[in-house]
């Protein structure tokens, strides 16, 4: 398609969206377990995102058809992110440190160049590709700008590397399914998977404690504010407009926004909770924006 499509410039404003509110979920989550459990955050967050597009559903607001398709393949989208991913990303995050973490991450858009050009045959030029690694390199300025103590374990690296095959790879399955599923059916299975498998290691974590624990983190404050805005804005709403973007977007061309994601956070941090800027930070944001613009309008 070309740039001037209608459908290719809503795209690229659903990923610019995404994104925004992806950067913002860090703060909103960092809130949330400072009175409850990761897994229990998880849980009341993709446990009302199920219920949520339910109520779309069943009001007739969107529609949930998978009657007849092909759920194995959805199941597995649902499988890479955010079964799969957050396994990678949290583990990695425990035997590494965030520094490190958040450069390994950043390599999600070039993974996922790489696999679209294997299982999707989608060819980008090496200019492109150029400025996704400027883009990723304004992820590393601004990690390294903020690197902090902990061992970086062989295991937390390996944990890393399968959080960034699972990002890459849901972006290309989506990519590839959606012409079969809609972006709120792929959503939809994304949120139950999600609630399914937290739910699940809640369970196995608090035993008999489950329920309690589980309800007072539904009535704390100080959780519900923040599951709310998680679950309507950052899991319904920018999921959506996620899977939107890659149904009409090169997969590899929709990841390089995700590198956007750091510069919300950390813009989020400094101006809403009080944290710290360095001058270095400004060199990564121009990196990162430059490298996303590009990346995005290069022949």
């Amino acid at each position: 398609m070309a740039n001037n499509d209608p459908k290719v410039r809503a795209a690229t404003l659903a990923a610019l969206l995404s994104n925004f509110i992806f950067g913002l979920s860090f703060m909103a989550s960092r809130i949330a377990l400072e009175h409850t459990t990761s897994a229990m955050m998880l849980t009341l967050r993709f446990g009302s995102s199920v219920l949520i597009m339910l109520v779309l559903a069943v009001l007739g607001i969107t529609k949930l058809n998978l009657k007849g398709k092909p759920l194995h393949r959805l199941l597995l989208l649902g499988l890479f992110h955010p079964v799969i991913y957050f396994i990678g990303e949290t583990n990695g995050i425990k035997y590494t440190n965030s520094s490190f973490a958040g450069i390994m991450i950043s390599l999600i858009p070039v993974a996922t160049a790489l696999f679209s050009g294997v299982f999707l045959h989608e060819k980008m030029s090496k200019k492109a590709y150029a400025w996704i690694f400027c883009s990723v390199a304004g992820v590393i300025v601004i990690s390294l700008s903020q690197a902090g103590g902990g061992a970086v374990h062989p295991v937390g690296i390996l944990y890393l590397c399968l959080a960034i095959f699972a990002g890459a790879m849901f972006y290309v399955f989506s990519r590839s399914i959606s012409g079969v599923f809609t972006p709120f059916e792929r959503t939809f299975i994304s949120m139950l998977m999600g609630f399914i498998f937290y739910a699940s290691v809640g369970l196995v974590q608090e035993g008999s404690g489950f329920v309690q624990v589980f309800t007072e983190a539904a009535t704390d404050r100080y959780v519900l504010l923040p599951v709310l805005f998680l679950s309507v804005i950052s899991s319904v709403i920018a999921f959506m407009l996620q899977n939107y973007s890659v149904t009409h977007l090169d997969a590899a061309k929709v990841t390089v926004f995700s590198n956007m994601v750091p510069i919300v956070s950390l813009l989020a941090g400094v101006l809403l909770l009080g944290e710290p800027f360095s001058a270095v930070y400004l060199i990564g944001i121009a990196l990162i924006l430059v490298g996303v613009y590009k990346a995005n309008t290069v022949k």
